[in-house]
């Protein structure tokens, strides 16, 4: 999957996990950016990536060591992002709210990878991948209408979210 639809899955998984947690969703705005951080990260290991452009020192060396598509798209990579996740936020670093957003952004970048003919490989360092039964591929039409679905879909959800600005 391309990194803009990454971002409108991991928001669009948040703002429907969020509703279902107690309390006010105050803090939404931050959630949904820790979201969209999260369901780039497993793309560091890919310097062409958007997150991998901006941090190439680190996304070269990963690309050069795993290869795109490998340790940070397991259940690995997953399991560590929630145990430092989970350090974080009870060390006060980060409001748990926050680091349940961030994973999830992460764990719903895999399952977006897994729709795509590529597959993810979950159990690395096994090279198997996993695959949903209808897959499409990376960049292609369907990606597109899946992004713009779930952009609109989270854009509902959240037109009345902030305050209107009056009209003059």
């Amino acid at each position: 999957m391309m990194g803009y639809t990454h971002m409108a899955v991991g928001c669009a998984l948040w703002t429907g996990v969020r509703a279902l947690l107690p309390g006010p969703p105050g803090s939404l705005p931050p959630e949904l950016g820790l979201a969209a951080l999260g369901s780039l990260l497993p793309d560091i290991d890919e310097p062409q990536s958007l997150l991998g452009r901006k941090l190439g020192f680190i996304a070269w060396p990963i690309k050069l060591i795993f290869g795109h598509r490998g340790v940070t798209h397991s259940l690995l990579a997953l399991a560590v992002t929630l145990a430092g996740l989970a350090a974080a936020a009870g060390a006060g670093l980060l409001p748990v709210a926050g680091a349940a957003a961030f994973w999830t952004g992460y764990a719903g970048h895999l399952a977006g990878d897994g729709l795509t003919t590529s597959g993810v490989p979950l159990f690395w360092p096994s090279e198997n991948r996993v695959r949903a039964p209808l897959t499409f591929p990376t960049g292609g039409v369907v990606e597109h209408l899946l992004a713009a679905g779930l952009a609109a879909a989270l854009g509902w959800t959240l037109r009345g979210y902030w305050p209107r600005l009056p009209l003059p």
